[in-house]
């Protein structure tokens, strides 16, 4: 089988892998700096009836994600997510003749995450936080000239490049000192139209222009929204003095609607897809250190999914603290 790679839900499952976070925010003054490479790799897919078949080529890439945070108050806290970041290498197979590939950079999040209930929250809790973050998400590159792939331009954008506005609910129950049972969502929407970016859709999952026979530039693309839910059971032990043993089982959904396609008096919509997939991790927490520093392990595990790649994810976090005059810790 033939196909692109679906990259608007490998991304969703790239970002969400590297930042689905928990309910918790950071104390004021105190800021964290979150570097995430990741690789990616793919050999099949689902069709647009769940069924799965073998790519002719095994796709694959390296990703670079950033975040930096910093706590406002004791329960705001602002950030910047680059999620998924820089594909900085990539090889998705060949098509016609050309070796195509998906380097460049993702569009950037800026928002703030804001905790509800919770120990210093506005409403106080001891055993259950809720969190809402919203935000911008600012396209870093685009738009794009309409243009075919071709020998001379092989290579595939790797985000939407539309502005677009993001919302987070988090959700923690803290059963007891060693578990907790987390619930996260992200919700993105593309309320802006895009002008088409090629000929050939990047997501995999419609043809237009070849459908419709006319000229890219008069189309245009509308991504509506994407969904991201997960759920994660959580485990924490001290394993000595200044070290903590960090492990967890993320099942996460990720969905992506058909987008719509308009232009020269006609509308064609792509068929929707998603991936259901499990993440184990598994991670140590060093807090002695001059600044404290924590390291995840994770696995992306895709078990089933509609008009979607079967991508395997491989990432390391890393995440740093530090704290700004003022931060009382």
């Amino acid at each position: 089988m033939k196909k692109i790679i679906a990259l608007s839900l490998l991304l969703a499952a790239l970002g969400s892998m590297a930042f689905a976070d928990t309910a918790t925010v950071l104390p004021a003054m105190v800021g964290r700096v979150r570097l995430v490479p990741a690789f990616v790799l793919t050999s099949s897919g689902w069709d647009d009836r769940g069924k799965k078949e073998s790519y002719d080529d095994t796709q694959k890439m390296f990703n670079l994600g950033l975040a930096l945070e910093l706590g406002i108050t004791d329960w705001i806290t602002a950030a910047i997510l680059w999620a998924p970041g820089w594909n900085f290498w990539s090889d998705m197979g060949g098509m016609s003749g050309m070796k195509i590939t998906a380097n460049g950079v993702a569009d950037i999040m800026v928002g703030a995450k804001f905790l509800i209930v919770g120990e210093k929250a506005p409403i106080e809790n001891d055993a259950f936080r809720f969190a809402v973050t919203g935000g911008v998400i600012l396209p870093l590159s685009g738009p794009y000239v309409s243009q075919e792939i071709t020998k001379s331009n092989p290579n595939l954008p790797i985000d939407k490049h539309v502005l677009g506005f993001g919302i987070w609910l988090d959700f923690d129950w803290l059963i007891n000192e060693s578990f907790t049972l987390n619930f996260h969502n992200d919700t993105r929407f593309f309320p802006m139209k895009q002008d088409l970016i090629y000929t050939v859709d990047y997501a995999g999952l419609a043809y237009p222009i070849i459908m419709g026979g006319g000229d890219p530039s008069a189309w245009q693309v509308n991504y509506k929204y994407s969904l991201d839910f997960e759920v994660e059971g959580a485990y924490s032990m001290p394993l000595a003095d200044g070290i903590i043993f960090n492990a967890g089982l993320p099942v996460a959904y990720s969905f992506a609607p058909g987008a719509k396609y308009s232009g020269q008096g006609a509308s064609i919509s792509a068929k929707s897809g998603y991936i259901l997939s499990v993440k184990p991790n598994v991670g140590v927490f060093l807090t002695n250190t001059p600044l404290p520093m924590e390291f995840v392990l994770q696995y992306g595990l895709p078990i089933v999914g509609k008009n979607a790649s079967a991508t395997h994810t491989i990432s390391l976090q890393f995440k740093t603290y530090f704290a700004l005059p003022g931060a009382d810790i």
